[in-house]
């Protein structure tokens, strides 16, 4: 079960889309899929080690109420810096995620 009062943070969530451009290519932009309420916490040395270990590169943890439009391929907006989501994890039968993310430049 996840408590509503430690979700005290907005973060936005934006998934890709390819859109043709009038000169007849193609361009990657972002579309915000959703404004919500998550918990995010810096990942302490072990969790840091134990993502390591499965092969993910994070250096935040997310928890935030289960969404089916959020997946590893999406990326987060927070305090105005840019997350990539290292792993999306459906937990407790689609109460909420837990989502390792990065910081990208």
């Amino acid at each position: 079960m996840i408590r509503a009062g430690r979700m005290r943070e907005r973060v936005t969530f934006q998934s890709p889309a390819q859109v043709r451009s009038p000169s007849g290519g193609t361009r990657l932009e972002w579309t915000t899929v959703a404004t919500v309420w998550a918990s995010v916490d810096g990942l302490r040395t072990r969790d840091l080690m134990q993502a390591q270990q499965a092969d993910v590169m994070a250096t935040h943890k997310v928890i935030c109420r289960y969404r089916a439009d959020v997946d590893h391929k999406s990326r987060m907006i927070y305090r105005g810096r840019t997350m990539e989501l290292s792993s999306v994890i459906d937990r407790n039968d689609r109460e909420y995620l837990e989502i390792l993310a990065r910081e990208v430049q």
